[in-house]
């Protein structure tokens, strides 16, 4: 065979190559001209056309070299043996053989032979459909970079006949600021760009900053849920423009000028928690010392706790400062001693007492909760200890007189004696747990009491007669 003749198999495979090529670049060019269509509707602020249309030329540039360079014959020849791996074997022996031709005449005829079966492979139809479309391609990629090129030179002039002013506001730089409430002593927070969605604790006051004034008719506002829209107020400070707004509610904050909605959700301050353990004692006297465990929270900072005690019969509310904070105090935990000695009330009131938690929320608040109420009677110290005594004394006589009938040695029925002072007692051991004034040794002379009145049982069994 002449060297300088190309066999069809060479040409086929060249026109496939070309195909491949063109069909990548009709793909890549379609893709770049989406994205730049992207950009140039995104992009803020619009480029000058020769500046747009350079750009867009350098990048198609690298696309097309790209796709030159990544299909190679033998990344063609690899993608052939996917479509049709027996075709691409026939095909890469021709090649092979075009490379190096034989020098032998039965090779020749063999050559010859693999040519025209080859030839015939190449022509038939099945063959055909491997080769790449690309002229459809090609039309969509032109057509959508043409859109590209009109757009960048339409939207500059037309955003210009609109009003300098909708394009110029556009590119005004601005700033956001967030003040926070003093009582949550937190620092204020600066935002370039603001999020489309922003929580803010109520109280808060948010600032925005422009460098020169939007135009006349801008519509920017808030709007809440639920009541009138609030305009924005922009005032001049220190060469710039600032517009501030404290959201009461949750709602929408619309910045025209940014054609961005904000949904600004405003969180309130809630009122804080408290539980109290009231003392279980069964009396409480006027020397008492009660014990009250209490726990208390907020969701941002407690400010004060108070003890507070009303008396029925005056109606008067008294107070006692359980704890103050300063700073960030979220829970707090006390078990307080009440000292009853130390205030106003006297033997005989009735007391209704409570416990009162208020937040540092210095916007809407104090927030206050109270506990649940904690009713008693003050009794007498004095009083109770004379009480005890009196009940001293008066088992004290019945064992006496139990007693005397032992000395008489005289058997007599006592049951009913003797489980009335065995009531009496277990009720005084019971009693005089609640007696601050009484003796230890006066507290142990109950079981003294009680080994009389063992003692008297077991004599008058021993007197009793047995039956007959």
């Amino acid at each position: 065979m002449p060297a300088a003749q190309a066999l069809p198999s060479q040409r086929w495979f060249d026109q496939y190559c070309r195909n491949l090529r063109l069909q990548f670049a009709g793909r890549s060019c379609a893709g770049v001209a989406c994205l730049l269509l992207a950009s140039l509707l995104l992009q803020s602020p619009i480029l000058p056309f020769l500046n747009f249309l350079i750009g867009s030329f350098a990048i198609l540039a690298v696309c097309l070299i790209g796709t030159w360079l990544l299909h190679r014959p033998e990344y063609c020849l690899q993608k052939l043996y996917r479509q049709d791996p027996a075709f691409a074997e026939a095909l890469q022996s021709s090649l092979q053989f075009r490379e190096n031709p034989p020098v032998s005449r039965t090779t020749n005829i063999f050559l010859e032979r693999f040519e025209k079966q080859l030839l015939e492979c190449l022509e038939a139809e099945e063959t055909q459909k491997l080769m790449p479309p690309w002229r459809t391609l090609a039309g969509v990629a032109l057509s959508l970079q043409i859109v590209v090129w009109v757009g960048g030179w339409w939207l500059p002039q037309y955003l210009i006949n609109q009003g300098p002013t909708v394009a110029e506001a556009l590119q005004i730089p601005h700033s956001y600021r967030i003040l926070y409430p003093a009582y949550l002593n937190r620092d204020s927070k600066v935002f370039s760009m603001l999020p489309n969605e922003l929580q803010i604790p109520a109280g808060s006051r948010l600032e925005i900053f422009l460098e020169q004034g939007l135009p006349d008719g801008d519509q920017s506002a808030y709007r809440p849920i639920q009541g009138e829209s609030q305009p924005l107020q922009w005032v001049p400070q220190q060469r710039r423009w600032r517009s501030a707004l404290t959201p009461l509610e949750t709602g929408t904050l619309f910045l025209e000028w940014r054609q961005q909605s904000i949904a600004v959700e405003v969180i309130p301050d809630l009122s804080p928690k408290v539980i109290v353990l009231w003392p279980p004692d069964k009396y409480i006297f006027d020397l008492s010392q009660l014990q009250v465990k209490l726990e208390a929270k907020d969701d941002y900072g407690l400010h004060q706790i108070l003890l507070r005690y009303r008396n029925e019969s005056t109606e008067t509310i008294e107070r006692e400062i359980i704890q103050s904070f300063e700073g960030d105090f979220k829970i707090y935990q006390e078990s307080y001693l009440w000292e009853i000695s130390a205030t106003p009330l006297r033997a005989g009131d009735n007391v209704t007492a409570w416990i009162e938690v208020s937040d540092s929320d210095t916007f809407q608040g104090p927030n206050v909760t109270l506990s649940e109420k904690f009713r008693f009677e003050v009794r007498s110290q004095r009083e109770f200890h004379e009480y005890i005594l009196r009940l001293f004394r008066k088992v004290d006589r019945e064992l006496r007189d139990l007693l005397s009938v032992l000395d008489r040695q005289l058997v007599v029925e006592t049951t009913d004696q003797e489980n009335l002072i065995e009531e009496l007692l277990n009720f005084l051991q019971e009693e005089a747990n609640y007696d601050r004034l009484i003796s230890d040794g006066l507290r142990g002379f109950i079981g003294e009491l009680r080994f009389q009145l063992r003692y008297y049982q077991r004599k008058r069994e021993e007197l009793a007669v047995p039956p007959s």
